[in-house]
């Protein structure tokens, strides 16, 4: 089986645990029984790069996948850290 790691934030978890769900369901519905996937969860947005670059370095999955939830109002503003992850997740996947 190939193998494949789901980072998710748990910053709104309720809203994030329904995008893993639809994740794993696609996976097992379109390549029934072809990938064993992993989960991982880190506390919020910002973590997710350092988590997905820690996964992909690690040579143990053929994609690794990261999902989170950014909502506008809290202490930073939402352009920056959704900025700021979209960047950092571009970098990794570059390298």
């Amino acid at each position: 089986l190939r193998r494949v790691a789901f980072v998710q934030s748990c910053w709104h978890r309720d809203i994030v645990d329904q995008a893993r769900r639809a994740f794993d369901e696609r996976i097992a519905g379109r390549a029934p029984g072809q990938f064993d996937l992993d989960h991982f969860e880190v506390p919020g947005a910002l973590e997710l790069p350092l988590q997905v670059k820690l996964l992909a370095k690690s040579g143990r999955y053929v994609a690794v996948v990261a999902a989170g939830l950014i909502v506008d109002g809290g202490i930073y503003r939402h352009e920056f850290v959704a900025a700021t992850v979209l960047d950092a997740l571009m970098r990794i996947q570059l390298e």
